[in-house]
């Protein structure tokens, strides 16, 4: 099942309105849930304290750095920008940071002025942003890279991080065998190869629309590549070694499976594999979606191939058949 990630957002404030609206937009997207942002401002000691247990409770950090370093805390005459930061970083919490690039902030002094920019305090956001620069971040020209840059940080962090999320209680499905589950997915396999032969057809014309919801073809393609799935030994054909693969790899060999539909309620270590690994990843670009099944007055969560899923093999498809 899907866990939904709370992603504690942090960044200075009126200089980065539009791009904290396009970090919500893509953690949503990605159905996860968004936290801090205008749900606090710069305050005192006990505002502060608050902000910390947020980011405690959060599953992940990002922070979103544009031109300025942001309001001083009165004791440690740092902005609380760089103490939610720092402290986010040394209590481990999985993060990252976006890094608006020197031309995106030329065009934001061109449109809102020099208040887009740090005057007061250069020197400790020179060193802020340094430091920031050390570590994991992403360097972003525009808000369509803000929002591809989100994406492939937090599919990262759930490859490397074991995330608690959260989960609905009426999500959690009964753990008790499903031998129904196996005749029904027999009879929708072939209604759904039909679907996939006919979209395969599609003419060149049609092609040329490559977008695939918020994201265009070659960017869905650039992070299931280079996303690095590892499959452990019992599932490869030598059973002794593990065998390393990538996310573009596992979805193309298991289109027919993932056609029929997976779920890690089945004892199949194979399908369990896919759900936990693979599953999470394509439901971030909507390449697959949840579908509720009701069998033996038991419900639980099954992962089909979308439509968006069918058309991005469609025009995977005719690109190589050119």
């Amino acid at each position: 099942m899907k866990k939904k990630l709370q992603i504690f957002i942090s960044s200075t404030y009126t200089d980065l309105i539009e791009e904290r609206q396009s970090a919500v937009e893509a953690v949503l997207r990605a159905g996860n849930i968004p936290a801090g942002m205008e749900l606090f401002s710069a305050g005192n000691k006990s505002q502060l304290d608050t902000i910390k247990k947020w980011i405690n409770e959060s599953d992940i950090y990002m922070l979103i750095l544009g031109g300025r370093y942001g309001s001083l805390e009165s004791e440690t005459q740092l902005s609380y920008t760089e103490i939610e930061y720092q402290y986010a970083v040394d209590n481990d919490k999985p993060f990252f940071a976006v890094v608006l690039d020197d031309n995106m902030l030329n065009e934001k002094v061109k449109k809102a002025g020099q208040a887009t920019l740090e005057l007061d305090n250069q020197d400790k956001y020179k060193k802020f942003k340094k430091n920031v620069l050390s570590k994991v971040c992403r360097i972003c020209k525009n808000e369509s890279d803000i929002k591809l840059a989100i994406l492939e940080s937090i599919i990262d962090i759930q490859n490397q991080f074991e995330l608690k999320g959260w989960i609905k209680g009426d999500d959690i499905p009964d753990s008790s065998a499903l031998l129904g589950e196996i005749d029904m997915l027999r009879k929708e396999r072939d209604e759904l190869q039909e679907k996939i032969k006919s979209l395969s057809t599609l003419s060149k014309k049609s092609n040329k629309d490559r977008s695939i919801g918020d994201y265009s073809y070659n960017e869905i393609l650039k992070v299931l590549k280079s996303n690095e799935i590892i499959i452990p030994a019992d599932l490869t054909t030598d059973k002794l070694n593990d065998l390393k693969s990538n996310a573009f790899k596992l979805f193309q060999l298991n289109a027919g499976l993932l056609t029929a539909g997976v779920t890690a309620t089945l004892s199949n270590n194979t399908q369990r594999f896919i759900t936990h690994r693979l599953v999470p990843i394509l439901l971030n670009f909507g390449l697959v979606e949840r579908q509720k099944v009701k069998s033996n007055s038991m419900e639980y969560d099954k992962f089909v191939i979308s439509a968006l899923g069918n058309k991005f093999w469609s025009i995977y498809q005719l690109e190589n058949t050119k």
